[in-house]
């Protein structure tokens, strides 16, 4: 059984090599170990949606949280900027961006590797889609515009539109 590695172990093997295959130092001298990543290019409109329906400032746009995401919508990295009117910056897209794959990156690794299949191995999918218990409720159906957006990324392949419509959905209301 392989261990989460922490989240700052995963940012220091990883600098520099954003979208790329991303190579762990070895844990008891052996090789490092390849990981892959969907591509950071490729993620701010699936950002969009995760911060329209889980980046809120009552949920996972907070400190609080091994998920975070950072944005225009809620939790920011710079003071000054304003959760509710500012555009999320670059920098907040990056970190959003390394929350998500540190999350579970042997996981990830494996989907992204399989294109995108059975997408629900990952605690993000099950969680959304409320396959397993989530605070915030079923935010995403399988096959909806928010589920394709979030999806097709990890397969490789960004669906903008569904990305495009699922930013502008309103937010469900969990019950």
């Amino acid at each position: 059984m392989t261990r989460p590695l922490p989240l700052l172990t995963l940012l220091a093997a990883c600098s520099g090599n954003v979208g790329d295959p991303l190579t762990l130092p070895p844990t008891s001298g052996g090789a490092g170990t390849t990981l892959a990543a969907p591509l950071r290019a490729t993620f701010e409109p699936v950002d969009d949606v995760l911060q329209a329906t889980c980046g809120t400032l009552d949920c996972h746009g907070q400190l609080g949280r091994n998920l975070r995401l950072y944005g225009g919508r809620g939790l920011r990295l710079a003071p000054k900027d304003n959760p509710a009117d500012d555009p999320t910056t670059p920098e907040e897209y990056d970190h959003s961006y390394w929350s998500i794959i540190g999350l579970e990156p042997e996981t990830m690794s494996d989907v992204v590797r399989e294109h995108g299949q059975n997408p629900e191995r990952l605690t993000l999918v099950r969680k959304a889609r409320e396959l397993e218990h989530h605070k915030g409720g079923k935010l995403f159906v399988a096959g909806d515009e928010r589920d394709r957006c979030l999806t097709s990324w990890l397969a490789g392949a960004v669906d903008l539109t569904s990305c495009k419509i699922g930013k502008e959905l309103i937010r469900p209301v969990a019950p």
